[in-house]
């Protein structure tokens, strides 16, 4: 993969369209639904994040080491490689992020928190029950103590179950 001007940040929309197109026959083969991948820096290292679930919910350590070699061999022959420090596989957790349109379908009538920064760079807190959810505007409800509330969902810092 060609370096892209300003790094590894710049890259990780392209890095996970890549690994998400690698990793889902993968995933689907073996009966998962394929929730993230998510490429992101912690510390000092670049992770790529692979997490998958079960229609119905729970991955157990045995499912995930069964499907751990197989994604890891499709992930060595990506262009982006050189790119990764750390591949983890894994289950989306119970606090797991919303960050696809088909998180918040599924997701609708669940407990959630979710993390804005206004214009001047204060961020808020609010946690509530995931309402509608619009695909074209990528705006989504939450019914809070204090009453309904609408969201941009690419305004948000961070949109997740609250476990």
């Amino acid at each position: 993969m060609p370096k892209e001007k300003g790094g590894k940040k710049n890259q990780a929309e392209t890095v996970e369209r890549i690994t998400e197109q690698k990793v889902l026959p993968i995933i689907e083969r073996y009966g998962y639904e394929l929730w993230d991948v998510i490429f992101e820096k912690e510390g000092a290292m670049w992770y790529l994040k692979v997490l998958f679930d079960k229609a119905d919910g729970g991955i157990d350590d045995v499912e995930c080491e069964e499907i751990t070699e197989p994604l890891n061999k499709a992930v060595d022959t990506l262009s982006c490689i050189d790119l990764v420090d750390v591949f983890e596989v894994g289950s989306p957790g119970l606090d797991r992020q919303l960050r696809k349109p088909f998180h918040f379908v599924k997701m609708k009538g669940e407990k959630i928190k979710v993390t804005v920064r206004d214009e001047n760079g204060k961020t808020a807190y609010y946690s509530g029950v995931l309402g509608d959810y619009d695909e074209n505007s990528g705006e989504f409800t939450v019914q809070t103590d204090d009453g309904e509330m609408k969201f941009n969902a690419a305004k948000c810092r961070r949109i997740a179950l609250d476990a």
